[in-house]
């Protein structure tokens, strides 16, 4: 996982900087000191990781100055940027899985102390379903996240932001779970009755394996180098130790044949007392925490392929991380969070770099806040073991195989009170302070639009398909006893009703002795809408959301302008007295239209479609080599993003392209081009066949993902002789 140092510059240079990255968004065309690319004297980000198990990635920022983000807490101030890619290793490179951001302010580093660089964490859902294979194969992507201050990252994954950098990781994604499985596994046939009837790619009922007896994996580790007091610590190290730790690994003890595997009991004892914090096979890199949402996370490195208790077919181990908060900031640690995990297997590796897995712990903050006149700057310490549960007790308490790491977090700004609150923390998984009040639209542009620029990122985003609604409810008391709704209505109208009858949310049990640690899945339903509020901030630690879901909106064919807002009530069954309670609206847009195709062939374009390629004259007709191949084209979307043009077989055109190639939008009223001519020199092209298509794209970010958009497409074809 490469990292680039800071930019190391005198005090008038740093002055100097400071300047010009304060206009830099002001005037884009300006001679602006652009010498230093991967600039990381402000922001960095550090580290990237991926938990298989809750499919989230995960990054960590380090904001280190305390000016030059735009203005204070009490002020917009700036935003950070980290977009994701993924390399599955295919053949087609890095591709663009999502955009996600948070803000930052000057934050002075008076008075004296804990103050930067502070940590931030970001984290998305990652669409690996279709790329999952059996468990007899592990599929280990690569993960790259770009960093970039006030400017979205470019979708080349090759591009170099000014202010930020870019970091590349291994990860591991989650096996498959189906019937195809069982049959490469060999414990079922195919036989020809059972083919119309199974759905081979549908996930099965499955009942997690028991741990593997260490006895199991003696010969294998031995080979593999992997000490005794590595391979015997499940069973020996919670007895050395003592406590509850020792329930949750009994089932792997089987002490009785230690002596028959000649395994020297006096000598690991004294090594598992001697030492502790030992980094070997894995270590905590990074921490952070998701400002907006009050969600902790931390990324691990484990850098062995064997040593970790079985293969992804097996159980594996787990790697915990337990989250301390110094409040008073004296170096004591003395207010326990809770605790993460991640799964982690023996994974054979063609490379010695390792895997990064990450884990997310939702926090309850809100007795702690302060308003934005005071920045409320906080240590963290995340604690690592493996295997073996870290303390809940004691923050310097640490186990044989892992490691602690303390960072310093901002929390966000806001007002303590015993009352019932709410937040909207975000809208289709982007921000809300990233939703222009104006516009209505995601991810505002802010003038810096470039229709040439045929890489430029989608700005300016309406929503659609499922639209998720993040947020939380404050002071609620426990489970059950809030009930809330989202709520939408047409821009303006007043007409409230639910977006949904039902939600199913994950709800973390942050305590490692908790029977549904680490998460309980439960699904909650009602009629009129009103939902249980279930998450239990009375518990020691909370249990709370995984990732603050509120709910789920199916927006179906609907378009235009809606208000969201969310309802709450401590008196159900309603009645007129009730006193229901209601969020600041939010307003968006929503788009669920895609281009429509011509399905005929023509000469000139058919203004009845969205989307139409024609060849002047008609398509498949020949050519000779050194004719130019007049033709238009028609791609027109409210929410228009860009379009291009593809020759294909790329075999034969020796970087041939038609021209222009390609075209992005350039204003909010660009809806694209009704009638845009393209041509195509054959002077260089193969005598061959080929064809021609146009790709379309729009801005809506749907299903609340914002590597996915509409999309389509149209062809023509042709040949050279």
């Amino acid at each position: 996982m490469s990292r680039k140092e800071d930019v190391k510059l005198s005090k008038p240079e740093i002055h100097q900087m400071e300047k010009t990255r304060k206009t830099l968004l002001a005037n884009l065309s300006a001679n602006l000191d652009i010498s230093i690319q991967e600039n990381t004297y402000w922001e960095e980000v550090t580290c990237v990781g991926f938990n298989p198990q809750m499919v989230q990635l995960e990054a960590v920022v380090s904001v280190k100055r305390e000016t030059g983000y735009s203005g204070g807490l009490c002020s917009d101030g700036s935003t950070e940027y980290v977009r994701f890619f993924v390399d599955w290793d295919d053949g087609a490179g890095f591709q663009d899985v999502g955009l996600t951001s948070f803000k930052v302010y000057d934050i002075s580093e008076a008075p004296t102390g804990p103050q930067h660089p502070l940590k931030y964490m970001v984290y998305m859902p990652l669409d690996d379903y279709k790329h999952r294979k059996c468990c007899g194969t592990a599929v280990m992507p690569k993960i790259r996240a770009v960093l970039s201050w006030n400017q979205m990252p470019s979708l080349d994954p090759n591009a170099t932001p000014h202010y930020g950098n870019t970091i590349d990781a291994l990860i591991q994604i989650e096996p498959k779970n189906s019937m195809e499985c069982l049959f490469k596994a060999g414990y079922l046939e195919k036989k020809s009755d059972l083919l119309e009837i199974i759905d081979f790619d549908a996930a099965i009922p499955t009942l997690k394996p028991k741990p593997v007896p260490w006895s199991k994996l003696v010969a294998g580790y031995r080979k593999a180098d992997v000490p005794d007091h590595r391979l015997v610590y499940d069973a020996v190290y919670p007895m050395i130790k003592g406590g509850k730790e020792l329930s949750l690994t009994s089932a792997q003890m089987d002490i009785s044949l230690i002596e028959k595997f000649k395994v020297n009991m006096g000598e690991i004892t004294d090594i598992l007392l001697e030492k502790k914090a030992n980094t070997t096979y894995e270590e905590i890199v990074c921490a952070g925490l998701n400002t907006a949402s009050d969600i902790l996370g931390a990324v691990i490195h484990v850098k062995k392929s064997t040593g970790y208790s079985g293969n992804l077919c097996q159980t594996g181990s787990k790697e915990y991380v337990a989250f301390w908060a110094d409040w008073d900031n004296n170096g004591t640690f003395d207010s326990y969070l809770g605790t993460s995990s991640v799964e982690v297997f023996d994974i054979a590796r063609k490379t010695s770099e390792g895997l990064y897995y990450s884990v997310m712990l939702p926090a309850n903050f809100s007795k702690r806040l302060k308003n934005c006149k005071n920045p409320n700057i906080v240590r963290i310490r995340a604690v690592l073991s493996w295997a073996v549960p870290p303390s809940t007790t004691d923050p310097n308490d640490l186990n044989y195989w892992g490691n602690s790491l303390d960072i310093v977090v901002q929390i966000r700004p806001g007002r303590v009170s015993t009352e019932l609150m709410d937040l909207i923390y975000d809208v289709g998984n982007v921000p809300i302070d990233n939703i222009s009040s104006i516009t209505y639209l995601a991810n505002p542009s802010s003038g810096v639009l470039n229709p040439l620029n045929c890489n430029q990122p989608a700005m300016d985003r309406p929503f659609g398909g499922m639209v998720r609604i993040g947020g939380r409810i404050y002071n609620t008391g426990s489970p059950g006893t809030v009930r809330y709704k989202v709520e939408y209505t047409p821009h303006g109208l007043g007409n409230w009703l639910p977006v949904s009858n039902s939600v199913t949310f994950q709800l973390m049990h942050p305590n490692p002795f908790d029977p549904k640690y680490p998460k309980e899945i439960k699904t909650e339903a009602s009629p009129d809408g009103w939902i249980p509020f279930d998450e239990d901030p009375t518990a020691t630690p909370p249990i709370l959301e995984r990732t603050n879901l509120l709910a789920k909106w199916a927006t179906g064919s609907l378009g235009g302008t809606y208000d969201l807002r969310l309802a709450y009530t401590k008196d159900y069954p309603l009645t007129l007295s009730s006193v229901i309670h209601y969020s600041d609206v939010v307003t968006i847009i929503l788009d669920n239209t895609n281009y429509t195709v011509n399905p005929g062939i023509g000469g000139v374009v058919n203004t009845a479609y969205d989307l139409d390629l024609v060849i002047d004259g008609g398509d498949c007709h020949s050519y000779s080599q050194g004719d130019t191949i007049p033709g238009h084209l028609r791609a027109l979307d409210k929410y228009f993003w860009k379009w291009r043009l593809e020759l294909q077989p790329t075999t034969h055109t020796h970087g041939t392209q038609a021209s222009p190639r390609c075209r992005s939008y350039g204003s909010l009223v660009d809806q694209g081009d009704a009638n845009a001519p393209w041509s195509l020199d054959t002077t260089n092209l193969d005598k061959c066949g080929y064809t021609i298509t146009l790709w379309a794209y729009d801005r809506t970010i749907v299903n609340s993902n914002g590597a996915i958009v509409h999309w389509n497409k149209d062809a023509v074809g042709f040949s050279v002789v």
